[in-house]
């Protein structure tokens, strides 16, 4: 895979190629259509919002406590200890979701991974 690199003619249109699962582009295509724009714009407008928005993008360190690994799971379950999740309530219904290398919350808006 190649370094992303700074495009050297700011006003050229440059093509940005990502892969996803098919349902991912699913469900997107959905929004588009919802929305009533082409794939691209909906796209646009998607990192257009993203890099304006106030929050900016959620970081691991915003979470209140780390994402809990199997062994503290089973052994909170076996002492019958209430664990913490990284938004730092006892019973968050956790909705994860993964997007490229990273795992997002999508009930607590945080990144947990």
């Amino acid at each position: 895979m190649r370094k992303a690199t700074r495009a050297k003619h700011p006003h050229r249109l440059y093509n940005i190629v990502l892969r996803i699962t098919g349902k991912e582009k699913n469900r997107i295509l959905k929004s588009a259509k919802n929305a009533q724009l082409n794939l691209s714009d909906y796209i646009k407008y998607c990192i257009y919002t993203e890099q304006r928005r106030e929050q900016g993008f959620p970081t691991p360190e915003k979470t209140l406590h780390p994402m809990p690994n199997i062994q503290e799971q089973i052994k909170a379950i076996a002492t019958g200890a209430e664990q913490a999740q990284p938004c730092g309530e006892l019973a968050c219904v956790q909705a994860v979701v993964e997007v490229a290398s990273m795992k997002f919350c999508e009930t607590c808006n945080l990144r947990v991974g």
